[in-house]
């Protein structure tokens, strides 16, 4: 993924919950600004520890994620089984991290169990606005919150110090019923007065990057889809993906 958004020159968002060490992902990105998408933890030093590792490998921004401190009740997810993290996938940045190994009795590859089960005791972390303080003291790098739907939120993490607002409901998966992204998009914008809003949930084509920008985000993201078809066709599956969706924004913005 790192690869093909640097040849179109599109920044990428690494999460904290990936199969490779944020280290070894931050060289692909060449000269593309890179954001880390950070899970906050329970244990501070922890948090501190993935933040300030992510801005020596070379990330641009930190997004704080505050959409999904929990991962809500998806009955898809429950009816296959399907958490990987407790088998141990997904986990690499915790895996290789010294704060997070103190934690362990014994190495993840000796234990993946425990060390799962350490991931998951420390894992989902709801924070308070207080917490921007030390987040803001953690590192240099801009810090955007991601998950902001009301306007009195945007201008309060702004007088709190934040560069960028994030608006996003996590795709609409975390709570069903939840107010559309798209919907809440413009109060922010207004709310910001200037501060970038970035966007994401439910982009899938260039048509739904032309809505966006029209309702004012600065800049988009693209996030369930890219899985989607790298798990299908790989780097070359996600160029193909991608082509045509800047392809499709262009044409709209013709006519």
């Amino acid at each position: 993924m790192s690869r093909v958004q640097h040849a179109h020159r599109e920044p990428v968002m690494q999460s904290t919950l990936s199969m490779d060490p944020m280290e070894d992902l931050a060289p692909a990105m060449g000269d593309t600004p890179g954001f880390f998408q950070l899970y906050t933890p329970k244990d501070r030093d922890l948090a501190v520890s993935l933040i300030q590792r992510a801005e020596a490998a070379g990330y641009k921004a930190i997004a704080v994620t505050l959409d999904t401190w929990v991962t809500g009740w998806r009955p898809r997810d429950l009816n296959a089984a399907n958490f990987p993290q407790l088998r141990g996938y997904c986990l690499a940045n915790y895996f290789t991290d010294q704060q997070f190994l103190k934690r362990l009795a014994k190495k993840p590859e000796d234990d993946i169990a425990a060390a799962a089960a350490e991931w998951a005791h420390v894992f989902g972390y709801s924070l308070t606005w207080d917490d921007l303080r030390w987040i803001r003291q953690a590192t240099t790098l801009p810090v955007v919150v991601k998950g902001i739907s009301h306007p009195d939120d945007a201008r309060r993490a702004i007088d709190l110090g934040v560069s960028g607002i994030y608006c996003s409901n996590h795709g609409g998966r975390q709570a069903n019923g939840g107010l559309p992204a798209l919907d809440t998009l413009p109060d922010l914008v207004d709310a910001a007065d200037g501060v970038p809003v970035l966007f994401d949930s439910g982009v899938r084509s260039g048509t739904d990057t032309v809505k966006a920008l029209a309702r004012g985000a600065t800049a988009l993201r693209v996030g369930r889809s890219y899985a989607y078809v790298l798990a299908l066709g790989g780097e070359e599956g996600l160029v193909h993906y991608i082509r045509p969706v800047l392809a499709e924004a262009d044409l709209v913005m013709a006519i």
